[in-house]
């Protein structure tokens, strides 16, 4: 991914990235209403990889640390995702969407559906920094190695979807 101007790729995961805080922010409102607790591991997951790993991660994307900020979004969104799935919908607990505590319908409503709108989220996270971090690293070796057929195939499908190589500019 060029240093240079925003691209594309670069705006869409800060979105992704935003849009992420704000669901998280909003599941946590939910745990909040329903008195569901986390163990002290669990809040310190919640905190270091939902929440203040991809905040980090968008940060560095605007630097000239590219890979470092692809490779943190790709990890903390991707670990969110499993951690997420397995406590709402896999681990037997009050965290569980099946296994609630006392609360109203609509209280127990918003918090399943604020657990999966922030999977989606999470999901559709993960897989654009997958495709981001693929296409940065073949405008990589574009870069690297101008005469591989290959490369510079998937260079020039980089650089049309705003992932630009330096051999590009």
């Amino acid at each position: 991914m060029n240093q240079g101007a925003p691209t594309i790729a670069r705006i869409a995961l800060t979105v992704l990235g935003a849009v992420h805080l704000v669901v998280a922010i909003w599941h946590g409102e939910t745990h909040a209403e329903l008195a569901v607790a986390l163990s002290p591991a669990q809040n310190l997951f919640v905190y270091v990889v939902i929440v203040l790993a991809p905040l980090v991660a968008v940060g560095l994307l605007w630097t000239r640390y590219v890979r470092l900020a692809l490779w943190l979004f790709l990890t903390a969104l991707c670990a969110s995702l499993v951690f997420g799935t397995y406590y709402h919908y896999v681990y037997v607990s009050p965290d569980n969407i099946h296994h609630l505590p006392t609360g109203s319908a609509a209280a127990h409503t918003r918090f399943a559906l604020s657990a999966a709108i922030l999977a989606l989220v999470e999901l559709a996270s993960t897989l654009c920094a997958a495709f981001i971090l693929g296409w940065h690293h073949a405008s990589s070796n574009t870069t690297l190695h101008p005469t591989a057929s290959v490369s510079h195939s998937a260079g020039s499908k980089a650089r049309g979807l705003g992932v630009a190589s330096e051999r590009g500019r």
